[in-house]
């Protein structure tokens, strides 16, 4: 019986929370070989104002930091990107 929670920031909306639950349902029935009705998926919306990444706010202006990731203003969640 897995149990799969993802935090993301708030904004993605009803679709995109289904397309989620819906792909790592299918993801995860395949790789473990559980049925559907076993699989758990739990998803929280997270503030901006709420999520800190290297010291500061994901809310919070900044510099590009020395690792290359995105800055928090410009930070998407990783659904958003690829959509």
């Amino acid at each position: 019986m897995p149990v799969v929670t993802v935090d993301w920031w708030k904004g993605n909306d009803r679709q995109k929370r289904a397309d989620l639950v819906h792909e790592l349902t299918s993801t995860l029935v395949r790789i473990a070989g559980c049925p559907r009705e076993a699989v758990t998926v739990l998803v929280r919306d997270v503030e901006q104002d709420h999520w800190g990444r290297g010291g500061t706010l994901a809310d919070e202006p900044g510099e590009v930091p020395a690792d290359g990731a995105e800055p928090p203003e410009r930070a998407r969640s990783v659904l958003s990107e690829s959509r």
